[in-house]
């Protein structure tokens, strides 16, 4: 019999693909629906409604590792029943670390823990569900804690794979009310963050695993991570995992302080930031986590990284889907800040579908020289709360902030308001190669070559062929002003969803120093290549 992650068809296919190397056609992701026909020219333009809400739904990037051996364990939970897979039986095993895993039977088993499990710091920790075992903590304790006295440096694994972790809860400790005199002022909770996994430095592995309605504590600046919480970590890799329903104050489903992260083809969708007010420097704030702290969280409905990751270290996103996600103020799915210098990071792959936030409906990322490729920006909001109720803010999609930007094969479609807002400081630039606009504003200081521009502005004088059509606006000087005869956001092959051009528009032919592949993967020529992100 399948276990529970057999249900999960990101999860289920894509490790077939990678334990028993299957054949390379039945690892291509299925995308979402049909598109419509391409229009005729009109004021209006010819991009049809979305044909499905597709993303990657398999193994789209190579990951940086594989499951663990488990093939020797130290240590095998259970003698072939569920009843004989107990809580007292992991927490035995899992405090003194090793190969754990599970002889529960065929069917799929669930265990309830009712104490938090201490990891060691001084051996690797790998626990295997196999596929079967869902750990489940009633929203009574959070499930596994790692602490060590280093920063960034021990190189300890802990390992989750194949497992579901369910229902933790961080414990919060006291809780500061606000001061009406002071109401700017930091307030909530000092504690509590990480509701399935806390890790202070060591090495995180989440591989194939899946957490559902995890929560850390609902408000302050600085506590996080609904699922997992980590803070001066040597590393942190997440593949082909699912983060669903869970909750904190910052980070609904990930919190980061200090660490070298990366995401690999996972999913996050309805998680939630539920914290208000952010985490800021007020002048005359007392002391609570630091002097003159203000606000009390409300930062990325999924993923938060604050702090430094070591230097040459890329922050990379590759192969995820960031779907429904929420916050109450910055970065309805990401919110990214090094504080230190800038940092590189990379979002390839990918897919950002209805998420919503006060302000930066997918991101708020500053300092960083941000890639992003080959990846969707769709139905993003700004001016959002978690309720959903409309507030003041902006910038729907993709927001960066004191930092270089380079986009490229990349589709914004329906986001609102605006899909791309970029504040340049010290120098830095911003381009948009090969890139489609459709519904989705750019911005002024976001050079722009070989990309179409539907029904928005190019709101740019810089760069070079483009087709714009639909409304007025601010262009370089050799755009075509002609309906480019998009079909709608659809499966045209590859991971992400995407806009074919007909056989007669004008967009087809006309990029130079073109990418050598489009947002498909398929191959593009290096001059005389089509306008916007896929090939005709």
């Amino acid at each position: 019999m399948p276990g529970p992650l057999a249900s999960n068809p990101l999860i289920a296919v894509g490790l077939l693909c990678w334990i028993a190397a299957a054949p390379v056609s039945t690892c291509e992701p299925t995308g979402g629906g049909t598109g419509g026909a391409s229009g005729a020219a009109g004021t209006s333009g010819s991009a049809g409604t979305s044909g499905g809400t597709g993303g990657p739904a398999t193994s789209v990037c190579t990951p940086p590792l594989q499951l663990a051996n488990t093939s020797s364990p130290t240590a095998v939970i259970g003698t072939g029943t569920a009843a004989s897979c107990t809580e007292t039986a992991l927490r035995t095993a899992a405090q003194q670390g090793g190969v754990i895993t599970f002889n529960c039977g065929s069917a799929p088993v669930t265990i309830q823990i009712t104490q938090q499990i201490n990891l060691p710091n001084n051996r690797d920790t790998v626990i295997d569900g196999g596929g079967r075992i869902t750990l489940d903590a009633g929203k009574r304790v959070r499930h596994f804690y790692y602490h060590s006295g280093n920063w960034m440096f021990t190189t300890t694994k802990v390992v989750l794979q194949r497992l579901i972790l369910r229902n933790g809860k961080a414990p919060r400790g006291t809780y500061f009310p606000q001061n009406p005199a002071q109401p700017r002022c930091a307030y909530g909770y000092k504690e509590g963050s990480g509701g399935a996994i806390y890790m202070r430095d060591g090495v995180l592995h989440v591989i194939n695993s899946e957490f559902h309605d995890n929560e850390a504590a609902p408000e302050g600046p600085d506590v996080g991570g609904g699922a997992i919480y980590v803070q001066g970590a040597k590393g942190v890799t997440i593949v082909g995992s699912r983060f669903r329903g869970n909750r904190a104050a910052n980070g609904g489903a990930v919190g980061m302080l200090f660490a070298n992260p990366q995401i690999f083809n996972s999913v996050f969708e309805d998680n939630y930031a539920v914290g208000v007010g952010m985490n800021y420097v007020e002048p005359g704030c007392p002391n609570f986590n630091h002097d003159e702290q203000g606000g009390a969280g409300g930062l990325s409905g999924a993923v938060y990284f604050d702090g430094n990751n070591d230097d040459g270290f890329t922050y990379t996103i590759c192969g995820s889907v960031f779907r429904n996600n929420r916050c109450n103020e910055l970065g309805g799915a990401l919110f990214r800040t090094p504080n230190v210098t800038v940092r590189p990071m990379l979002i390839d792959r990918t897919v950002f579908d209805g998420n919503t936030a006060s302000r930066g409906g997918v991101s708020f990322i500053k300092q960083n020289n941000l890639t992003v490729r080959d990846s969707v920006f769709m139905n993003n909001r700004g001016g959002v709360n978690v309720a959903g109720n409309t507030v003041p803010g902006g910038s729907g999609g993709l927001w960066v902030n004191e930092s270089a930007l380079s986009l490229i094969n990349t589709t914004f479609y329906n986001n609102a308001p605006g899909g791309l807002t970029a504040e340049l400081y010290g120098g830095a630039s911003a381009s948009a190669r090969n890139v489609t606009f459709v519904d989705s504003s750019s911005d002024s200081d976001v050079a722009a070559y070989n990309s179409v521009f539907l029904r928005v502005p190019c709101a740019t004088s810089q760069g070079s062929k483009n087709v714009q059509f639909g409304v007025s606006g601010t262009c370089p000087s050799d755009t075509l002003r002609q309906d480019p005869k998009l079909g709608a956001l659809a499966n045209n092959g590859g991971p992400t969803l995407s806009m074919l051009p007909a056989s007669d528009s004008p967009a087809l032919g006309i990029g130079q120093s073109c990418p050598a592949t489009d947002q498909r993967g398929l191959p593009r020529p290096a001059n005389g290549c089509d306008s916007g992100s896929v090939e005709r």
